[in-house]
């Protein structure tokens, strides 16, 4: 009997489903503890959980994963550095490590400015030993990538790191957005990687010999190969694949499917049983990519968000991600007694930065260096984690909490800190970690906020249900095309929050009726969702096998490739001219030229099939202006599409 594994790496668990292939039915199931600074760990337990038999005649594993969708929300991820070609895009970068040489092609592909040598020699080597992938990004690189791949090529002779260039991952205009995304693409090359690897090495050593697919941010399938040179389209992967497990587990083909992780909360709206996906690009936190990926709307609430009171005295619930005490606490025993010293000795009442979280060492780049007092708190966390208080008075370096906060950003050390898995944890409602030091954390949140424990814990709840019902209601407003920030809008805070959630009108109320079922999904799911279908005036749904939906979705996944190519006329010279993800070729006729775009499109897609069958179909649109006083009408581009569905290996 052949099978499917299914893995699903998240910010908190990674999960794993063996199927049957033919029938897709669930065989084996299993959850573990997703370590980020130790991937090959994480992958191995993960495997040797699953029982040996259903090991056997695996035909294909499948690979979800959320890690660069919290790279980019939590801003987390390698040093990467930026060269960009001829000018600057207007708009925030993403890295402030970015370089501009000379060189310039137009919009037609036609050089105005040639690239200087020296300079990008000078400039690349400026880049040395500070990062671990640089992404080049030109302006009007879709129309000649030529100076992007000359570049490329120097950057990979003289520095022999990973090197991304804008335009092999998107043929869309618009020069911010493609360098946006190429240089995100760059900073998840090695938490992307590294992860490929681990289930690659586990595989070889369990002599599984199957295709590596990874789901990308539309839901299809890649190869590993292929995400290896873009991991910028694993975005939004593992909401895609859970919005495909919610829709398969629960047999819905019309639903909200609510997906609460360990960092988000990713919502999307199915319809007729399809997956919508946003051609024009993703938007994940505040960057706008052209990655081709589902339509999620994604809110910075999880099992692992940090809970923290603000300067009123007012609960905080994320975005940022933590790991929580009782996860903590299982692998460093210490850590409880220096938070019950902290307890003890009554200095929490006068906390005004969270001296009471604690930071622990993730992972460090050998290769970059680090300051003198960097290197001190690196080495002082190497053993054990500590609390910001224990920092504070043991350790003296200048600025303490900005390096702390430097640190946290380039994913070198991690911050451990009250989260709704531990008030689950205080409250008895779920139990999967040692609780003492959960219910010794939220004790002292409860103090510091002048409430009871049991006041404490409704007040959490009530705040999480809430945000619920607020990212429901939003996401229903973004699937409208509406753009209401409900957190900045007063209007929208009106009617939603003051009206509808808390009632605080004497003369009107408001209520809301969502026009289909919410299928929750995520391993604390029914914890948090019994309170939401009063609010929406709906049915929430929690479909069996709904903590592992990821990994389904991964298995029943379909593998996909679309190559598109653009045919535009010279307004000068008259010829044809073909815009390839590889080069920029001119033709005589349009025949010719679009000869030349499908063979170029099956090349790109045979570079990609990695030997696997595939059936191949072809699409040609053109765009032609009409003079409406003659009838005439003149060309004006045709986009030639080679999409590939692939046979799965079943």
């Amino acid at each position: 009997m052949k099978k499917i594994l299914g893995i699903d790496t998240g910010g908190t668990y990674t999960d794993s489903v063996v199927l049957e292939a033919g029938t897709k039915n669930l065989l084996y199931k299993s959850k573990t503890l997703t370590t980020k600074h130790n991937l090959r760990h994480c992958i191995e337990t993960c495997f040797e959980q699953i029982p040996s038999e259903f090991l056997q005649d695996i035909s294909m594993v499948c690979l979800s994963t959320t890690l660069a969708t919290n790279a980019i929300v939590e801003n987390h991820g390698c040093r990467e550095g930026l060269i960009l070609i001829g000018k600057r895009p207007k708009g925030m970068m993403p890295t402030d490590r970015y370089a501009i040489v000379e060189g310039l092609y137009d919009i037609m592909g036609r050089m105005r400015r040639p690239l200087n040598k020296e300079e990008i020699i000078r400039t690349i080597e400026k880049f040395r030993d500070k990062v671990d992938a640089i992404a080049i990004s030109g302006y009007a690189s879709i129309r000649n990538p030529a100076h992007e791949v000359y570049v490329a090529e120097m950057v990979r002779e003289r520095l022999n790191i990973p090197v991304v260039c804008a335009h092999e991952l998107t043929s869309t205009l618009g020069y911010y957005e493609r360098t946006v995304t190429a240089d995100l693409n760059a900073r998840l090359i090695p938490l992307v990687c590294a992860l490929m690897d681990a289930v690659r090495h586990v595989m070889e050593r369990l002599s599984i010999d199957a295709p590596l697919m990874i789901v990308k941010g539309d839901g299809s399938l890649m190869t590993d190969a292929c995400a290896r040179s873009k991991p910028i389209e694993t975005i939004l992967s593992g909401p895609a694949a859970s919005v495909m497990g919610g829709i398969y587990l629960s047999g819905l083909e019309d639903a909200f499917v609510m997906d609460i992780g360990g960092t988000t909360t990713d919502i999307a709206n199915v319809v007729r049983g399809k997956l919508a996906v946003r051609d024009e690009g993703a938007k994940v936190g505040k960057w706008y990519t052209h990655v081709r990926a589902a339509e999620v709307f994604t809110a910075g609430l999880g099992g692992d968000s940090r809970i923290c009171m603000d300067g009123n005295k007012k609960i905080q619930i994320g975005p940022e991600k933590s790991i929580p005490y009782c996860m903590a606490s299982e692998k460093y025993p210490e850590l409880l007694c220096e938070l019950g010293e902290i307890y003890v000795s009554d200095a929490y009442r006068y906390f005004r930065h969270h001296d009471e979280e604690a930071y622990v060492l993730i992972r460090k780049y050998r290769k970059l260096a680090y300051t003198k007092d960097e290197e001190i708190i690196i080495e002082i966390l190497r053993s054990a984690p500590h609390t910001l208080y224990y920092l504070e008075h043991h350790i003296h370096v200048q600025n303490l909490k900005g390096i702390i906060s430097e640190l946290l950003q380039e994913g070198v050390i991690g911050r451990i800190s009250l989260t709704p898995t531990d008030v689950l944890h205080c409250s008895g409602a779920y139990q999967k970690w040692p609780s003492r030091i959960s219910e010794l954390a939220t004790a002292i949140a409860a103090d510091q906020m002048g409430v009871s424990l049991e006041e404490y814990i409704r007040a959490v709840h009530g705040k999480i249900t809430q945000m619920l019902n607020c990212d429901a209601i939003q996401a229903a407003m973004y699937f409208d095309r509406q753009g209401f920030d409900i957190q900045n809008d007063p209007a929208a805070d009106y009617f939603i929050n003051y009206l509808h959630f808390e009632n605080r009108s004497a003369v009107l109320t408001a209520s809301y009726h969502l026009e289909k079922p919410i299928v929750a999904i995520g391993a604390s799911a029914a914890a948090w969702t019994k309170d939401l279908s009063g609010k929406m005036d709906t049915e929430v749904i929690i479909p069996e096998h709904a903590e592992v939906a990821n990994a389904v979705g991964a298995a029943v996944g379909k593998s996909v490739e679309k190559i598109e190519i653009l045919i535009r006329q010279d307004s000068v010279s008259g010829d044809y001219i073909v815009y390839s993800p590889v080069n920029r070729r001119c033709f005589k006729t349009l025949d010719d030229a679009a000869g030349y775009a499908r063979r170029s499109g099956n090349e790109c897609i045979e570079r990609l099939a990695e030997s696997r069958n595939f059936d191949v179909s072809v699409q040609e649109e053109d765009m032609e202006i009409e003079d409406v006083t003659n009838g005439s009408r003149t060309f004006v581009e045709r986009v030639v599409t080679v999409r590939a569905n692939f046979h799965n290996c079943v």
